[in-house]
Order: structure tokens, then C-alpha cells, then sequence
């Protein structure tokens, strides 16, 4: 059904929050201005005021956003046993490589923005614990103790988020071809070996 004439089309919360969020990855958080907003979405600053009550909620609501649609790791937390958990970590690198889950332009957009903002800071803060927490959970499931694989979850992580802080330009099919070797090298050959074992004879069973 067309809109009457001379009326504008309502925008959702939904639609605000996109359009922050594509203004936050093109211009940073300069560009989260009301007006500005509005022109990208064609519509007077009073849509915007029938949504949030002020920009704090508006603020808040971006940040809520990113916790909840940007997710470096699965929900789901790295089964206990070394061969599930070495299935865990390879859909871990499909969805990075695939951007599936997780979009690093908005990550790092909310990271530049929590050097400015004590809300965006703390929401980061968050996030990289469970992070770490989740990885750290990985690595002992492979097998390291606790002290190690508390330090390799740190490496990891911070590789990866390196990784695209600083911009490296590389196709899906090739980041493919390296993932092995990356994951050999971050993770412990030894370890993973010994977990993609476990894995095999886990599907050979399973087949049986």
C-alpha cells in the first residue's frame, strides 16, 4: 500500500539504528548529528524524537545494537572435548572470514568511538572479556592448561582484531589458504593436531 500523499513514510527504531550504524562505519561518531540522520533516512528531526527521548537513549540503544548483532564468537560456548572444540574454532574462522555474524567496519567504528565516550567504552570492555573468556575456554578444551590458554586466547584475539585495524586487503580464497597455517601457529601445531585427530575418528564414528 502506497503512502497518502504529502505524508512521509514512519521510520522504526530499526531504521534509525541502520542508518547510525552505516553513518558510524562511513564518518565516525561526528557524524551521529539528528539532521544528518534524518536526511539520510528523508525525514523531519521530529521522526526522530517520536523514537528516542533524547540522544543518550539514542546512544545507548546503538551500543545495544552492537552487543547484540556484532558477535566475534558463536553464542554457543566451545564444547569440552578437544574434537568438538576444534569444530567450534573452524566455524570461529568461517564466520571471521566470512564476515557472517560479525562485521569488523562496525567493531572497530564502536571501538574509535569508545576513546570519546565512557558508554561505548565500557560496552567494549565487556565484549573483549567475554571474548576472552570464550577463547580461553577453547584453548583449554584443546588440551593447554589454564595459564596458557589464557595468554593464547590473547594472541588470537589480538591478531585478529590487529588484523583489521590495520587494514589488510586479502580475498576470501586466499585468507582461506592461510587459515591453516595461522591457526598452527596461533594456537599450538601440537595441540590442534592432536585435536583434529580426535576430531576425525569422532566423524568416523559418528558415520559408522
Amino acid at each position: 500500500m502506497k503512502p497518502m500523499a504529502g505524508r512521509t513514510p514512519k521510520n522504526t527504531v530499526q531504521d534509525w539504528i541502520e542508518a547510525a550504524q552505516r553513518t558510524l562505519v562511513d564518518e565516525g561518531i561526528a557524524g551521529l548529528k539528528v539532521d544528518r540522520l534524518a536526511n539520510r533516512l528523508g525525514v523531519t528531526r521530529g521522526g526522530f524524537y517520536h523514537n528516542f527521548k533524547d540522544r543518550d537513549e539514542f546512544f545507548e540503544q546503538i551500543i545495544r545494537h552492537w552487543e547484540n548483532s556484532c558477535r566475534f564468537l558463536p553464542d554457543d560456548p566451545p564444547p569440552p572435548r578437544p574434537g568438538d572444540a576444534i569444530e567450534w574454532l573452524d566455524r570461529v574462522i568461517g564466520r571471521l572470514i566470512e564476515s557472517d555474524g560479525y562485521d569488523y567496519r562496525f567493531d572497530l567504528a564502536v571501538r574509535e568511538w569508545a576513546r570519546a565516550d565512557k558508554r561505548a567504552e565500557w560496552a567494549v570492555e565487556r565484549a573483549d572479556r567475554e571474548r576472552l573468556d570464550t577463547l580461553q575456554k577453547f584453548f583449554e578444551a584443546i588440551g593447554c592448561d589454564k595459564e596458557h590458554a589464557a595468554i593464547r586466547a590473547r594472541v588470537f584475539y589480538y591478531h585478529q582484531i590487529g588484523y583489521y585495524a590495520i587494514g589488510v586487503r586479502q580475498s576470501i580464497a586466499e585468507r582461506r589458504r592461510n587459515a591453516e597455517l595461522y591457526m598452527d601457529i596461533l594456537c599450538g601445531e601440537e595441540e590442534l593436531k592432536a585435536a583434529r585427530a580426535a576430531a576425525a575418528k569422532g566423524r568416523k564414528a559418528r558415520a559408522a
